[in-house]
C-alpha cells in the first residue's frame, strides 16, 4: 500500500499584489484539486503577514504527486513570478506518517 504524501508551496506576493495573487492561486488550486490521486488542495493566507500564502495538497501516493508535478497546470506556480505577482515560490513535500 502506498503512503500518503503532503506537499506545500509557499509564495510571497510582490508589493501591492497580494489580493491579486490570492485570486490567481485559487484558480490554480481549483484546477489541480480535480487531478486523480488528489485527496485535497487548499490556499491559505498567512494571518501574521498578508503577503505570504501557502498552498497545500494531500496525495494518495508519491506516484500520484509526482504525476501531478508533470502536469502543465503546475507551471501556473512558476508563472506567478514571470507575471510579477510573486517574488518567491518555495516547493516542499513529505510523507504523512
Amino acid at each position: 500500500m502506498s503512503n500518503q504524501v503532503f506537499n506545500t508551496v509557499k509564495i510571497r506576493a510582490a508589493a501591492g499584489r497580494s489580493d491579486e495573487l490570492g485570486k490567481q492561486l485559487q484558480k490554480i488550486v481549483d484546477t489541480l484539486r480535480e487531478l486523480p490521486g488528489c485527496d485535497g488542495y487548499m490556499v491559505d493566507r498567512c494571518p501574521e503577514d498578508d503577503t505570504r500564502w501557502t498552498v497545500s495538497a494531500r496525495w494518495q501516493s508519491e506516484a500520484a504527486m509526482q504525476a501531478h508535478f508533470n502536469r502543465p497546470e503546475v507551471q501556473g506556480f512558476i508563472g506567478l513570478i514571470d507575471s510579477r505577482l510573486a517574488n518567491a515560490v518555495d516547493f516542499n513535500s513529505f510523507p504523512i506518517v
